[in-house]
Order: structure tokens, then C-alpha cells, then sequence
């Protein structure tokens, strides 16, 4: 499917005209269907794209005036619902945990974008290059990232589960998933491959008995286990 550009602008317009993006938010979301986004190669394979919204409660979302911008909901759960629009445009907004502990200057309550997800449910050969292109993209412009799935054992979050998938941080504000793979209804409930850490924002653990004791700051590494 290509995905509607002028749809993907007209949907985050209005959700920052309901609050539930800040305009600098929406900017960057509408910036993905645009030429200078880094990864247009898996823009162009994706099935859909969506955008996960962490909000206070989500039966205060304005449910009707979701309906009347053509969507449908396709999956809800207990502190999480998804919205789906024609275009290749999902929406997706919960009030439960979906990513690991971080630093954050977030007032509670508050509404933000957790992350960008671009959605590749193709799982032939030459959707597979592309999506392993990832790492090196990503690399060449100094973002860091991170794997969840090995090819082998399936990812499990938010009640649904993929194959793979790539996490992409180009700054501490932002976060982009790259799923692969057909998008499977998990059964087992809640999956527990949380979104890991943005690592700019990472709480550090503390030090373990016979580590070093110096305290330098150091620069994460690009690839982020």
C-alpha cells in the first residue's frame, strides 16, 4: 500500500487540534511521508504506519469525532485501543505501560507521542533486505538503535506479536519502531517486549560490585543492546 500523504497530514492536524499532539509532534509525524526522510525505502514497502499516543485515560478520547474522520477501531484492551483510517494511517493510544523506565520532563497526565511505527507485513525475500537495511540508514546518519527478534523468536507487545523489529533514536525526543512481519493477535494477552529505553534517556543502573567506580560519562554506542 502507499501511504497517503495528504491523509497522514489531515489526521495529525487534527489530533493536535484535540490536544492529543503538540504541534511539534505533529510536524514530525507529518515529516516521515516526506522526501528527506532518511528511510523512504521502507516508507514505500510499508503496509500502514501509526502512531502511538500515551494519553490519561482513554475512554476520554473523543471517540465520535474519531468515527467521523472515517476510522475504525480494530483492536481494544484494557488501557488500549487502536484506531485504523483509510490510507494506511492507524492510530494508536493507550494508558498503560508500552516502554521500558526513562528519564522524562513529562507532567503527569500528560499527552505525548511515544513513538512513529512504520509497518512492514510483507515477510517475502526483498521486504526482508529492505528492512535489514535499517542498522546501516540508521548508521549513517549516527542514530542509534536497537533489535527486538532474532528471525526466529517472535516480538510480543500490546496484545499483538511480529517477527522483528527495529527501534530507531535519532535524538532523545524521538522514537521510530520498524515492524516486520505479518501482525498476529497475541492470545496469551499483554506482551512483554516492552519499546526498549530510548537511550538518551536511559536510567542508568547502578554500578555492579567489582565494576569500575569511575563516574565519566561516556557516548552510547550507535548499536544498543
Amino acid at each position: 500500500m502507499i501511504i497517503d500523504k495528504k491523509r497522514v497530514q489531515s489526521l495529525t492536524t487534527f489530533l493536535a487540534s484535540e490536544k492529543l499532539l503538540s504541534d511539534e509532534e505533529a510536524e514530525k509525524a507529518i515529516s516521515i511521508v516526506q522526501e528527506h526522510f532518511p528511510f523512504q525505502q521502507q516508507i514505500k514497502i510499508a503496509e500502514s504506519v501509526h502512531f502511538h499516543i500515551h494519553v490519561a485515560d482513554i475512554s476520554m478520547l473523543p471517540h465520535k469525532k474519531m468515527v467521523e474522520q472515517n476510522s475504525s477501531v480494530t483492536n481494544k484492551a484494557e488501557g488500549y485501543i487502536k484506531y485504523a483510517f483509510d490510507g494506511g494511517v492507524n492510530f494508536i493510544f493507550s494508558h498503560i505501560p508500552v516502554a521500558q523506565k526513562e528519564k522524562t520532563n513529562r507532567k503527569q497526565g500528560e499527552s505525548y507521542l511515544d513513538h512513529i511505527g512504520i509497518d512492514i507485513r510483507s515477510d517475502d525475500k526483498p521486504a526482508y533486505i529492505t528492512f535489514q537495511q535499517i542498522p546501516l540508514i540508521s548508521s549513517q546518519h549516527d542514530y542509534l538503535f536497537a533489535r527486538q527478534g532474532d528471525g526466529k523468536n517472535v516480538v510480543k507487545c500490546c496484545h499483538m506479536q511480529v517477527k522483528e523489529k527495529y527501534w530507531v533514536y535519532p535524538d532523545e525526543k524521538w522514537n521510530y519502531e520498524f515492524a516486520f512481519g505479518p501482525l498476529v493477535i497475541n492470545e496469551g494477552g499483554f506482551g512483554v517486549d516492552l519499546r526498549p529505553a530510548n537511550p538518551f534517556n536511559k536510567i542508568e543502573e547502578a554500578a555492579a560490585c567489582c565494576s569500575s567506580t569511575s563516574t565519566a560519562k561516556q557516548k552510547p554506542a550507535i548499536f544498543i543492546n
